[in-house]
């Protein structure tokens, strides 16, 4: 019966040292992988911020062409227009600041505090309603081929509800229709939107909200624990009928899950990595709008390498706790031996 005890105790002991170090990278992936800061801490090392103008650009052009009211001028310019319009008005500030605001609503809309994700257009709206708007209006233009005459007229045509081909006019023809693009790119920045929605509520609280099976995978994480802690307590149950029996079964397996914790953390980077980005490639598990996903698919390293690093500190404390309990187990063994003899 008491190789029995032995043999279960250890092969609890086993087990401890595959479900704890599982538990212990699991727990910190879940704690630091759906936080925003993470994220915004590998846009800076990643240089992803500079991105953000081509994806508000595409967020915006998606916008425009979904919606039938949307002004015919707007219509025209091409996502390459509105990034070189948004990269001219907007400074580096501005840019990171929108940045951290879509990070802050996706993760908000994954942490179940939001029902929707949006992007907010706020600071491009005040740049382009300000004193630089024509300037603006003039850079675009001059981009444009040369106007001619029909052109000039379907222009001005165009912008009171016709379809219209841009072009650059001449400057003679800019001076007298400033004051009428001026007045008309004033009425198109007051009925512009102040955000732009990349998930809905639609779905949100329903059987098909997709946040719902991760929820459920979150939960079982937070609770992996609870797993180590019971098989400890298996291993005294088995096993342990002194305090030298805790300090020894104990400390072994806590010694060994925290080296090979700090060593996994140390390497495994690049694996933690993969798994982030299949995690994110599979819509289904973690549901991020697909305008953002690319661009948060290629942070998973930097990412991984911040959700280790704690990971390191943890596994040293516990191969610090587990070899100090070993130690004071087998002096406390000697003394009792001494005694006895």
């Amino acid at each position: 019966m008491r190789s029995i005890a032995y043999v279960l105790a250890i092969l609890c002991a086993i087990a401890f040292v595959v479900v704890g170090t599982a538990s212990l990278l699991l727990f910190n992936i879940e704690r630091r992988a759906f936080d925003s800061t993470t994220y915004k801490q590998a846009f800076e090392q990643q240089g992803l911020y500079n991105r953000m103008p081509a994806i508000l650009a595409s967020a915006i052009e998606q916008m425009i062409a979904q919606n039938p009211n949307a002004y015919p001028f707007l219509k025209e310019l091409t996502v390459e227009d509105w990034q070189s319009t948004i990269a001219s008005i907007l400074p580096a500030e501005d840019v990171r600041a929108l940045t951290d605001s879509a990070l802050d609503s996706t993760f908000d809309y994954l942490n179940q505090r939001s029902d929707s994700v949006a992007i907010t257009l706020i600071p491009i709206k005040a740049r382009l309603a300000g004193p630089s708007s024509m300037d603006i209006v003039n850079q675009f233009l001059s981009t444009q081929p040369a106007c001619t005459i029909e052109q000039l007229q379907q222009m001005a045509l165009g912008f009171l509800g016709g379809s219209i081909a841009l072009c650059n006019p001449p400057p003679e023809a800019l001076g007298l229709i400033a004051p009428f693009i001026q007045g008309q790119l004033q009425a198109v920045i007051a009925n512009f939107p102040d955000q732009v929605t990349l998930v809905p509520m639609a779905d949100s609280g329903t059987p098909n909200d997709p946040r719902l099976k991760l929820h459920v995978v979150r939960s079982a994480i937070r609770f992996s624990p609870f797993l180590p802690l019971l098989l400890l307590l298996s291993i005294a149950l088995f096993v342990v009928r002194s305090i030298h029996d805790i300090l020894v079964w104990w400390g072994w397996p806590l010694a060994i899950t925290g080296f090979g914790s700090a060593i996994i953390a140390l390497v495994g980077a690049p694996i933690i990595g993969l798994f982030l980005q299949f995690a994110i490639q599979r819509q289904g598990f973690i549901p991020l709008p697909p305008l953002l996903a690319p661009s948060i698919t290629e942070t998973v390293s930097a990412v991984a390498g911040q959700i280790l690093s704690p990971v390191i500190w943890q596994g040293l404390a516990m191969t610090v706790i587990g070899a100090t309990m070993i130690v004071m187990g087998l002096l406390l063994g000697r003394r009792v031996v001494y005694q006895v003899s």
